[in-house]
């Protein structure tokens, strides 16, 4: 009975103890942490996010990007500083980067790049549309899932284009998400009805470049990747509202671009 007892005692204090200093005592030690004010700045950091970084952050969870790319630049002393080494940031993050985040995205592996920093890398908006829909058109190897779905394609209107519209060639456009190629006969029509003004807009793009007969399938060829480049003439690609808000959230991850004291290392 007392054997049960110091058992039952025992498991008690075990579990409770594991309580108290894994989740209580960060608890109380992160919960006073207060963004930093440092020597002549104007502003503290962190920031609140806006309205729209945050509805960005709700998208950026809905679509799970956390489960591919990770929000956290390791120490440098962690496989001889590897994140820094390959730009992931300029410091390691601590806790204090993420007193506004709810919940935190740490991510669960890294088949993506850390994302911690990525607005510091490229705070192009454009470049992180093009990429979220279809990643191909950034990199060939990439293994990305496309998120066309959250664009829509459609017609242009009195033949002006919208000013948030994708600026990619047809060949990201015609099959949202995918890499499109006019088949043979396809081809031989477009050249049947639009060749000569293709080979004027060629001659002026590349001036260095100039082709010879059309019936060359070496030139064909060239006009062929050209024409590939180049936005559709009746259909454009604009962003949804998600769309801007996920790039306003990226374009917000900025969580090395301020030096702490604590996350100094010597």
């Amino acid at each position: 009975m007392n054997r049960g007892l110091m058992i039952f005692l025992g498991c008690v204090l075990t579990f409770s103890s594991a309580w108290l200093g894994l989740v209580v005592l960060p608890y109380w030690q992160l919960n006073n942490e207060a963004p930093y004010q440092s020597p002549g700045s104007a502003t503290a950091y962190p920031q609140p996010p806006s309205a729209e970084v945050a509805a960005g952050g709700k998208v950026y969870q809905a679509n799970g990007c956390l489960y591919c790319h990770s929000q956290q630049v390791r120490s440098q002393h962690f496989a001889n500083g590897a994140d820094i080494a390959r730009g992931w940031g300029q410091r390691r993050n601590v806790s204090r980067d993420y007193i506004y985040d709810r919940p935190i995205l740490l991510g669960t592996m890294r088949t993506g790049p850390d994302l911690a920093a990525i607005g510091e890398r490229n705070a192009s908006p454009s470049w992180h549309h093009e990429h979220l829909f279809n990643p191909r058109s950034k990199s060939d190897w990439s293994i990305m899932p496309s998120f066309s779905y959250l664009y829509e394609r459609r017609k242009i209107e009195n033949g002006q284009r919208s000013p948030t519209a994708l600026t990619l060639g047809r060949e990201w456009t015609v099959l949202p998400g995918k890499r499109y190629r006019p088949t043979s006969e396809q081809w031989t029509a477009t050249l049947a009805a639009d060749g000569e003004k293709l080979q004027q807009l060629y001659a002026v793009a590349r001036p260095n470049q100039p082709l010879g007969s059309l019936t060359d399938p070496a030139h064909q060829d060239r006009l062929l990747t050209f024409w590939l480049a180049l936005p559709e003439e009746e259909y454009e690609i604009v962003p949804k509202p998600a769309a801007d808000q996920l790039v306003a959230y990226l374009i917000d991850l900025r969580k090395t671009s301020t030096p702490l004291p604590e996350a100094h290392e010597p």
